[in-house]
């Protein structure tokens, strides 16, 4: 299928869009402005046709017509337009001498306009080819009350005149033309210049869906196209981030898999050699029983995380006393606690704080929360949870330590899927990085959210919400 190039879409479109307004506004301007020519044209005539009433007004008085014929020459010559005097009778009596002097003593073809002269008024009109006139003629009257006289008819060709228009539109739309001319240049350089940043993050997905991760554009404005790169950038940045989890992930995993199999396999081989006294095979069978423990929750952490990112998690919703399962979770880590002589302390808002949601899957939560609590203080440290209802129907739940911290770039990621920070990894060995994107997931399920406030030597806050029960 060929590809059409966004270049050349915009640019038909400025172009379409360019010439329909040009031919919309010219349209528009030629008939207005044929209009005013026509007008001035008219109103031209008529300032003459006063100069020729007031001229013959004087010479009449004064009884010197002879000059008279020579200034109609001049006149006609200066407008291009035929002189007619007609009488009251509407027989012409005088023309300028470009008209045919047969005219002399014969009647005027436009009686009608005669008899507006007469009446005082100043008339005009468009007329027809005659036997008079061979073409059409733009015919205007000027009264003239002098003796017998009716008054002063001027005769203008208009195709003399709609030449003269002609000659003005050619010049025009020459000069539209060449406006249109660079119209399209300035539409391609503004398409070029447009689309090159769409043109640059095309290019730089085909790279980064070669797996180069490392690709960025370059943002070169503050408008929806410089939004549209730092989202794109950001993007890359996460799907980096995303692959080097990845690959870390499948590093520990694969660690967290070997150490036990490996294990398991020295125990019970050396239990089936005899290597292994009877008395002792007790001891090392429990080590073997601890290992697959280990593995099944592995595998079970895997599966629960794989099920809450396809959607498929089932709540068993139910109402329930928060503060019961917090207990019982804090009373599970008992042997944790004792090995680092640390201690919880627990402030709840009510003696029973009942909430709605899933049971299993909210002491879940509270299990990783605390059990990282407890994995990331030191010796001797305290562990604080509280819970705080809200107006909103709603119990915060507040787990704080006072450990190593979590860096800012750190607090990014780690609610993503096999994220470890690096200044946890060391003493985490045993963790896979999914117990906090489990722990999202759940939440989540729950149209619940999680945040966490963080400062590097003091210690991290989780905080999560929870529905509080409607009785």
């Amino acid at each position: 299928m060929r590809k059409e190039s966004i270049v050349k879409k915009q640019m038909l479109q400025y172009i379409t869009t360019i010439l329909i307004c040009v031919l919309i506004l010219g349209g528009i301007l030629s008939v207005v402005y044929t209009q005013h020519y026509m007008k001035e044209k008219r109103n031209e005539l008529i300032q003459q046709g006063r100069k020729i009433s007031i001229a013959f007004t004087n010479a009449y008085r004064t009884g010197n017509l002879s000059n008279l014929s020579y200034e109609l020459q001049v006149l006609e010559e200066y407008m291009g337009a035929g002189i007619l005097m007609v009488n009251a009778d509407g027989v012409v009596v005088l023309a300028s001498p470009g008209l045919d002097e047969m005219m002399i003593g014969q009647s005027f073809a436009f009686q009608d306009l005669v008899e507006g002269v007469k009446e005082g008024n100043i008339v005009s009109s468009e007329r027809k080819a005659t036997t008079i006139f061979d073409v059409p003629t733009l015919v205007v009257g000027y009264p003239l009350s002098v003796g017998k006289m009716a008054g002063i008819f001027m005769c203008r060709s208009m195709p003399e005149m709609e030449q003269s228009l002609y000659q003005m539109y050619q010049v025009g739309v020459a000069s539209i033309f060449v406006v249109f001319l660079f119209a399209i240049l300035f539409s391609y350089l503004t398409s070029r210049k447009m689309t090159r940043p769409i043109k640059e993050m095309n290019d730089a997905a085909k790279v980064i869906a070669s797996g180069n991760f490392e690709h960025r554009v370059e943002i070169t404005s503050n408008d929806e196209f410089g939004e549209l790169a730092k989202s794109f950038n950001h993007m890359a940045e996460s799907l980096q981030n995303n692959d080097k989890t990845r690959r870390d992930f499948i590093a520990n995993v694969s660690h967290d898999l070997r150490s036990p199999l490996t294990s398991m396999q020295g125990f019970l081989t050396a239990m089936l050699d005899g290597t292994v006294p009877l008395e002792k095979q007790e001891k090392y069978l429990h080590i073997v029983l601890e290992e697959t423990l280990r593995l099944s929750r592995l595998t079970e952490g895997i599966v629960d995380l794989s099920r809450a990112e396809s959607s498929k998690i089932i709540l068993d919703e139910s109402d329930f006393d928060l503060n019961e399962q917090i207990r019982a979770n804090i009373n599970l880590l008992e042997p944790q606690l004792n090995e680092k002589n640390a201690v919880i302390k627990a402030i709840f808002a009510d003696q029973i704080t009942m909430v709605h949601g899933d049971i299993d899957k909210i002491s879940r939560v509270i299990q990783n929360l605390l059990s990282n609590a407890v994995k990331f203080s030191p010796t001797g440290g305290l562990i604080e949870v509280e819970t705080t209802k809200t107006d909103r129907k709603k119990v915060l739940v507040s787990i704080k330590d006072h450990g190593i911290g979590i860096s800012p770039e750190d607090q990014k990621y780690i609610f993503d899927r096999f994220y470890k920070a690096d200044r946890t990894r060391n003493q985490d060995m045993q963790g896979s990085g999914i117990g906090l994107a489990i722990v999202r997931e759940f939440l989540q399920a729950h149209n619940e959210g999680i945040t966490v406030k963080s400062t590097q030597g003091d210690g991290s806050t989780f905080v999560f919400s929870l529905k509080m029960s409607e009785e």
